[in-house]
């Protein structure tokens, strides 16, 4: 049997997994590894191979079998000369006996077939779109970075609930339910909102700090809280307009499979909610909307080929 390593690494959290090949084509999950956040652009370029070295070698002891194959995909090395840099490294670490690094965007339509027109719409840290048209060709939409635009992602989300507690003490009002549950996340006290531009500013990492949050937003929000729900709604809002800006570069009224992907979306039922009736609003059909493979098993599978 031959062995495979796919590796997803985010601003937040790197997952690495190694896989088996079996007779029929078919993977099996052997071992999962995980560590911090690894996008270069926040943690910087030596965590960030700290942390996807850590994530591999959780997963690789735990198989205990040589890896034929790895695909690394990294978020923060989109560019040509980021992910010759990246592969030049993993390659030096011997982590498999060949290694190909790929963009984070390219995982998300690794388990839809060659064929097939379709949009991976992902909302994690930050957010992009990867449409594939009918020639094949893959063509990236949003993933500008948070200092442009993340679109509906954990960051996004973060940050809107951070500007709802500096606008509610500009305005001399009392900390709500949402304001109490972020400055109690970040250790200060309600009558000491100031204080949080030390915690956000004074950290190694402010965008990943920030897209935290988006949990205790996501969570008020199912509980029903009004100023959390604002928030989500907009950013599922954000984020649907982002998927609309995909389908167009395939023609005007276009709608074809969507596969959702991203930790924001994944590990929130509300959020996925909420989003899936968005899009029906603007023209998906639910059987259209589909979950993405997980990613780390998305670049195994995408390593299955170079085997």
């Amino acid at each position: 049997m031959k062995h495979v390593l796919g590796v997803d690494g985010g601003g937040t959290k790197t997952t690495a997994r190694v896989l088996g090949i079996g007779p029929n084509g078919r993977l099996c999950l052997l071992a999962s590894g995980h560590a911090g956040g690894s996008n270069p652009l926040s943690v910087g370029r030596d965590a960030s191979h700290a942390a996807v070295s850590a994530a591999i070698k959780a997963a690789a002891d735990g198989a205990g079998v040589p890896i034929d194959a790895a695909v690394i995909a990294v978020a923060g090395c989109g560019s040509p000369a980021a992910q010759e840099q990246l592969e030049a490294w993993a390659e030096s670490q011997a982590f498999a006996l060949q290694t190909k690094v790929v963009p984070d965007t390219e995982p998300l339509l690794a388990d839809v077939p060659a064929g097939d027109v379709a949009i991976g719409l992902i909302a994690g840290t930050g957010s992009a779109a990867l449409v594939r048209g009918p020639n094949g060709a893959t063509e990236l939409v949003g993933g500008w970075g948070y200092l442009i635009d993340d679109a509906g992602s954990g960051y996004t989300i973060g940050r809107d609930a951070l500007r709802h507690v500096a606008q509610r003490w500009d305005r001399g009002e009392s900390a709500d339910a949402l304001s109490e549950a972020i400055l109690q996340h970040a250790g200060i006290e309600s009558e000491s909102p100031l204080a949080l531009k030390g915690s956000l500013y004074g950290g190694p990492d402010p965008r990943g700090w920030t897209a935290t949050l988006a949990r205790i937003v996501l969570g008020l929000a199912e509980k029903g809280d009004p100023a959390a729900q604002r928030i989500v709604a907009d950013n599922a809002a954000a984020l649907t307009q982002l998927a609309t800006y995909a389908a167009s570069r395939i023609g005007p009224s276009d709608r074809p499979r969507i596969a959702l992907a991203g930790g924001v979306v994944l590990g929130s039922c509300y959020y996925r909610h909420l989003l899936f009736e968005q899009l029906t609003a603007a023209g998906w059909r639910r059987d259209q909307i589909t979950l993405a493979a997980d990613a780390a098993c998305a670049c195994g599978l995408l390593a299955a080929r170079l085997c």
